[in-house]
C-alpha cells in the first residue's frame, strides 16, 4: 500500500497504521493507532484517508520533475541533473563530461524483495576533443534530448544524432539489396 505500512509492536502493544512519504525534501510520518481509532480496519481506514488529503495538497513529482531536480550532490560545474564531469585517470589521458539517464526495465513479471531493475543510457563528450565548455553544453543538451525522448516515449539511446544517423545508413543499405 502506497506510503502506509504497518506496525506490529508486541513489546508494548501498540499496534498501528503508519503513513510515511517525504515530499519537496521534508517527511511526513503519521501514526495511527488500533486502540485510538477503534481497531485494525479502522485505524487503516483514517490513515487511508490521511494518506489521501496529503497527496491532494501536494502531489508527487512526475518523471519529468524527478528527472529534472538540481541534486544537492551534484558534480562540479552543471546545473542540468544526470551531467557531470569525470576528470582525467590512469584509463583515460583526458576529462569527459557525462550525460546520463536511468530508464525503468520492463518486466513481465514483477520480482518481489528486489530493488526497481533500472537501465541507464549514457553518452561522453571528450574535453580533449571539443574542448572544457563545448563538451559541458552537448553534455547538457543531449540530456535534454534524452529526457524530452522519454518524454515521448521513445528511447533516448535511438535519439542521438549518431545513433540516427547510423540507422539511415543501415536503412538504405537494407532498401539497395
Amino acid at each position: 500500500m502506497y506510503a502506509i505500512q504497518r506496525l506490529d509492536i508486541d513489546k508494548h502493544k501498540q499496534d498501528a497504521w503508519m503513513v510515511n512519504m517525504s515530499r519537496g525534501g521534508r517527511s511526513i510520518h503519521m501514526t495511527f493507532s488500533d486502540t485510538t481509532y477503534g481497531g485494525k480496519e479502522q485505524a487503516l481506514e483514517v490513515a487511508q484517508a490521511y494518506r489521501d488529503a496529503v497527496l491532494r495538497v501536494v502531489p508527487p513529482l512526475t518523471n519529468k520533475d524527478m528527472r529534472m531536480l538540481v541534486r544537492k550532490n551534484r558534480s562540479e560545474g552543471s546545473d542540468v541533473t544526470g551531467v557531470y564531469y569525470q576528470a582525467p585517470d590512469e584509463r583515460r589521458k583526458s576529462g569527459i563530461w557525462i550525460a546520463r539517464i536511468e530508464l525503468p526495465v520492463e518486466r513481465k513479471k514483477p520480482v518481489s524483495g528486489k530493488k526497481r531493475q533500472r537501465k541507464a543510457v549514457t553518452r561522453t563528450f571528450s574535453v580533449s576533443k571539443y574542448g572544457h565548455h563545448e563538451a559541458r553544453r552537448m553534455a547538457e543538451e543531449e540530456r535534454i534530448r534524452m529526457v524530452l525522448a522519454v518524454e515521448n516515449g521513445e528511447d533516448p539511446a535511438l535519439r542521438s544524432p549518431q545513433a540516427l544517423t547510423l540507422h539511415d545508413k543501415l536503412t538504405r543499405a537494407e532498401s539497395n539489396t
